[in-house]
């Protein structure tokens, strides 16, 4: 079987955020030979569009609605750029029983089962992070092993080669995770976000009927390539 490489760019939201009740943890996955392709290709389109700040959905507007319809139609219609994300209610976690009382370890278990379904046999990987301050080196190191040992327990002859975290601000691929969690972390709280329905919606409702998709915040089978999403239950941790 013919090995191939991907670059995995990873951004979060709504982790943090007390008004929301379900975050999101997401992935764009990338060949790696075609990652400075698609650099250039980004940086092209906010030419095109005079933006020249970073790509963020919080900072999403209808200033630039041009712009943000090229973004979600150059996803959609790219065949090798993928989507994984995962869809957490925090309300379900059991913080004190599984993850030590601590939020900062829920969110590394999150990230483990977020990205070990995209280990496939043979592959090599790259894993680029966003850089939270207060995310400690140790844990981010931990989700290394345990991804690592993931792969030894299932003989998957697939390897990380790297996976270390960035500041988003020098990384457009980051910038464009963020972009794509952001959209479904906001579809997944559509009920807490009255006050800025009117443009977000819209991209939201574009990128949804394009991907012919009624809910964004549903779970898809993991054969669903572009846009997967799984939404996580809490009866999950008894297992």
């Amino acid at each position: 079987m013919r090995k191939e490489a991907y670059n995995i760019y990873c951004d979060e939201s709504r982790v943090e955020n007390p008004d929301s009740r379900r975050m999101v943890i997401g992935a764009l996955i990338v060949p790696r030979a075609k990652k400075d392709r698609v650099v250039r290709d980004l940086r092209s389109i906010f030419r095109r569009h005079d933006f020249r700040h970073e790509l963020k959905w919080t900072k999403v507007g209808s200033g630039y609605r041009d712009l943000y319809a090229e973004i979600t139609d150059y996803f959609l219609s790219t065949e090798y750029l993928h989507f994984r994300g995962i869809v957490v209610d925090k309300s379900e976690v059991k913080f004190k029983e599984y993850h030590d009382g601590s939020l900062e370890t829920a969110f590394y278990k999150f990230y483990y089962i977020m990205l070990k379904a995209k280990l496939l046999s043979f592959n090599e990987y790259y894993i680029f992070l966003d850089k939270k301050p207060s995310r400690e080196k140790n844990v981010i190191t931990a989700l290394e092993k345990f991804l690592e040992f993931h792969i030894f327990k299932n003989n998957k002859e697939c390897r990380i080669r790297h996976l270390q975290s960035y500041d988003s601000d020098d990384n457009v691929l980051i910038q464009f995770a963020d972009f794509l969690t952001g959209m479904l972390g906001f579809a997944c709280n559509r009920s807490e976000n009255r006050s800025a329905m009117g443009f977000k919606n819209e991209v939201v409702k574009r990128f949804r009927d394009r991907l012919k998709r009624d809910d964004l915040c549903r779970t898809s089978p993991l054969s669903e390539e572009k846009f997967n999403v799984f939404v996580w239950k809490g009866d999950y941790e008894k297992g």
